[in-house]
């Protein structure tokens, strides 16, 4: 038996004095049962955040080339608009309106 039905059984053998004793009895085996329920669910947590630790630390010595990468396609994507100020005051114009339009409840 393991450790848990060994707990019920000495639950169960042991004498009280009470009123309902199946109430005392049920009361007591659901803690026994929610101790349980921590330990696994505690137990689970840790395995998920191991293990979706993996792909980070798979990727780690990738992290300087990936930002490599998205710096240099923005700064290959911004920097020829600010050297034409038509441009740019495009782009900024387009970023309020949807921002206005993403603030708005409704469009019409």
């Amino acid at each position: 038996m393991n450790e848990m039905e060994v707990l019920v059984q000495k639950e169960k053998d042991t004498s009280y004095n009470q009123r309902n004793k199946d109430l005392f009895t049920f009361y007591t085996l659901t803690l026994i049962n929610q101790e349980g329920l921590k330990r696994r669910h505690k137990r689970n947590l840790i395995f998920v955040g191991l293990v979706s630790m993996i792909p980070a630390l798979i990727l780690l010595h990738e992290v300087e080339a990936i930002t490599d990468s998205l710096l240099g396609t923005i700064l290959n994507l911004s920097m020829p608009l600010l050297y034409n100020l038509s441009y740019s005051y495009l782009v900024c114009l387009l970023c309020l309106s949807f921002v206005v339009l993403y603030k708005r409840k409704s469009l019409f």
